[in-house]
């Protein structure tokens, strides 16, 4: 009976554990930002609360007895309440561009950088430079601007690194524009209509970037000034978890900033 009880807890707990897991990974490569660390230190506060329940029962009555305390708590809940609803408000934004195609034949993208490791590309890259290969060679008449800085770690800038794979992949040089000053997406998106405008480049313009990554990419391009349509490569599937609440993360900090 007393193994029965603790079923439902020793589940949660497991859960709590493999969600802690699942966020803390991209840490041991280097990625810890305030999105990982958030649901990290959410999950250690449920595995306490798990693992002390009666402790933790005590405490909340203890602070609730007091006015001061069940202010504090409600005003608490408010919070986590509200940060709830509007993250998940925003993940639901950013699932809905992530099958975006051009409605249009657009004429100039733009291919959002992202890691290099040394020189060779990250997974989400490579989904980016097969996404605009697969464009540009089913629209001849299409350039594109590579943009992309060179990073710590990275022995070539992105769009280096994009060019050769590009070019690999059979589509002719002399379509391909670099722009490797770009450490950011707004810097992305600023420098690559500065060099379509400098090079006089035609519209429609698309932005490639991993499916997760459209909605604010998309968002950013129109309070720059400009309009574009969005081109979603494909992402890793067991990441996406991760990177759909790291985007929500990121448009909170984007609005603020």
């Amino acid at each position: 009976m007393k193994l029965l009880k603790r079923l439902p807890r020793v589940v949660l707990l497991l859960l709590d554990l493999a969600v802690f897991c699942f966020f803390f990974y991209p840490v041991t490569y280097g990625l810890l930002d305030l999105s990982n660390a958030v649901v990290m230190s959410a999950c250690f506060l449920v595995a306490l609360v798990l693992l002390f329940p009666r402790q933790t029962g005590r405490l909340l009555r203890r602070i609730w007895s007091k006015r001061l305390g069940k202010a504090i708590l409600l005003i608490l809940g408010a919070l986590v309440l509200s940060v709830a609803v509007l993250l998940t408000v925003l993940m639901i934004r950013v699932l809905s561009r992530m099958h975006d195609r051009p409605k249009q034949d657009c004429k100039t993208l733009i291919v959002l950088g992202c890691m290099v490791d040394g020189e060779t590309p990250s997974v989400q890259l490579c989904c980016r430079i097969e996404a605009a290969a697969d464009y540009l060679l089913a629209h001849p008449d299409a350039v594109a601007v590579l943009s992309g800085g060179q990073g710590r770690g990275e022995r070539m800038s992105e769009a280096d690194c994009m060019f050769r794979e590009l070019t690999a992949r059979g589509v002719a040089p002399d379509r391909l524009y670099r722009e490797a000053q770009s450490s950011n997406t707004r810097e992305n998106l600023t420098n690559s209509m500065e060099l379509i405008r400098q090079a006089g480049l035609q519209g429609p313009v698309a932005i490639v970037s991993n499916n997760f990554h459209i909605y604010r990419a998309l968002r950013m391009a129109g309070d720059l000034g400009f309009s574009a349509e969005g081109l979603a490569a494909r992402s890793q599937p067991a990441s996406l978890p991760f990177s759909v609440f790291r985007e929500a993360m990121a448009l909170v900090k984007y609005a603020l900033s």
